[in-house]
């Protein structure tokens, strides 16, 4: 039964973006027909602005949390089995916040590293 209404839930998922991109062209092309029919110019209306947009994924920036991320479990995981008396302290805050600690210390140098760019 679980199944079944996971394959309902992905057909409608597709059948729900496929209908809306099906919509948005029907429209588009209606709007088209009607410039044409009374003589407007249709090459200036969908012409493309001058400026170019310029996609940038922050890879850099990825880079650094990730390895600020990976440093923090290292650490973690080192001090629970080289460093910590076991009877002392709990292992489990002390992971995740040294995971934490190093991820933010990673976002905060991703930041400064990427802000010169930015001006």
């Amino acid at each position: 039964m679980e199944d079944v209404m996971l394959a309902i839930v992905w057909t409608a998922f597709f059948a729900a973006i496929f209908l809306g991109w099906y919509f948005y062209i029907k429209a588009r092309n209606k709007e088209r027909m009607a410039l044409i029919e009374r003589d407007k110019d249709v090459s200036e209306i969908y012409a493309r602005p001058k400026r170019e947009i310029r996609f940038y994924f922050p890879w850099l920036k990825l880079g650094i949390i990730f390895t600020g991320f990976s440093f923090g479990w290292l650490v973690a995981f080192g001090a629970v089995e080289f460093g910590i008396d076991k009877r002392e302290i709990q292992e489990e805050p002390l992971i995740f916040g040294v995971i934490f600690l190093f991820t933010a210390i990673s976002i905060i140098v991703a930041y400064f590293v990427d802000r010169p760019k930015n001006k």
